[in-house]
């Protein structure tokens, strides 16, 4: 039914696994159940095509190292409406490339163009239906590589992004562009993209919605929290960065402080963590940083210890350091 890379392939251009799938390959009575079950595989609850024509589509996907789930679909008029049961906790992303669409949450509808980003938490029980011939370009974001990041926990809901600001546009360029590569079987590291897609879409989301775009006490404690994040992010490399340190930079009490993290579910220390963490990773796959050795970045984001550093990491990241070095291909002459 599909096409698989091994593993080697798939390391090899820094990801972590790449398939594809065109239904028109295949005899026309196994389309319709080998479609549905290529939209399982990309944890999409289309039911089974009622027409042969719905059923011829492709399917171009790839994972990325970090579980970054990237596919571009075309199919015949459908529709995707429930939820998964199975499908692990994390955000998705659709961007309509050709033909028309809507998609119902609750009492909401709304007709989509290719000038318009939806998205939401996975699991949620809503309805997408193609009315013509169409391709869309689906994200799927693992928790883990977001959650960290968010203003807020994430909202079971689904929204959709009208890009006004360069911020949004930049956005939506970079998933056209991600999506336009696709299609032309363009090859590479997906690391960065992972970076920069999650840099801009926590920011676009904390300017378009949740507590940060409300007025009152609560878009105050918002603003105030993604000052904050903004503002540890470029003391990450301090070791002395702490709960003290940053409700005095800050000019609120530390109480204070661990009250508006703890608002958003997570603690200071460990959203500090985390994010060290990320940019440890980066460097760790990074050839601008090849020279460095695994202590001298772990150093570098604030660790005062190679081992805690480790540990710390393959908690987060299910894999050691040395690992994901190995894997992005990158060489060094010391191991922490």
């Amino acid at each position: 039914m599909s096409k698989i890379l091994s593993n080697q392939e798939g390391q090899a251009s820094g990801n972590r696994e790449a398939w594809s799938f065109d239904a028109a390959a295949l005899p026309i009575a196994e389309r319709g159940p080998a479609w549905a079950e290529a939209m399982r595989r990309l944890h999409l609850p289309f039911a089974e095509p009622d027409s042969i024509a719905a059923a011829t589509g492709q399917v171009t996907a790839v994972i990325s190292p970090m579980g970054f789930e990237f596919a571009l679909v075309a199919g015949g008029p459908q529709s995707i409406s429930g939820q998964l049961p199975d499908s692990d906790a994390g955000l998705w992303l659709g961007l309509l490339l050709s033909g028309q669409a809507f998609i119902r949450y609750g009492e909401d509808q709304s007709h989509l163009n290719d000038q318009m980003l939806i998205h939401g938490a996975t699991g949620v029980d809503a309805e997408l239906t193609f009315t013509t011939p169409w391709r869309h370009l689906f994200v799927r974001i693992p928790r883990v590589a977001i959650d960290a990041r968010l203003l807020s926990p994430m909202e079971a809901s689904v929204s959709v992004l009208h890009p006004e600001t360069y911020l949004e546009h930049g956005l939506l360029e970079l998933l056209r562009s991600f999506a336009h590569g696709m299609a032309e079987g363009r090859k590479g590291d997906l690391r960065p993209i992972e970076s920069a897609l999650t840099e801009l879409l926590v920011a676009a989301l904390a300017r378009t919605g949740g507590a940060a775009g409300r007025g009152g006490a609560a878009g105050a404690r918002a603003r105030q929290f993604d000052r904050i994040c903004r503002r540890i992010e470029t003391q990450l490399g301090e070791p002395d960065l702490s709960l003290s340190s940053i409700a005095q930079d800050e000019g609120v009490s530390t109480r204070y402080l661990q009250h508006l993290f703890s608002r958003a579910g997570q603690t200071v220390s460990s959203y500090v963590k985390a994010r060290r963490l990320d940019r440890a990773r980066a460097d760790l796959v990074s050839p601008l940083h090849a020279q460095l050795t695994i202590s001298e970045i772990a150093f570098r984001w604030g660790f005062n210890q190679s081992a805690h550093f480790s540990r710390a990491f393959r908690a987060r990241f299910e894999e050691s350091p040395r690992e994901v070095r190995k894997q992005a291909g990158v060489r060094h002459s010391e191991n922490a």
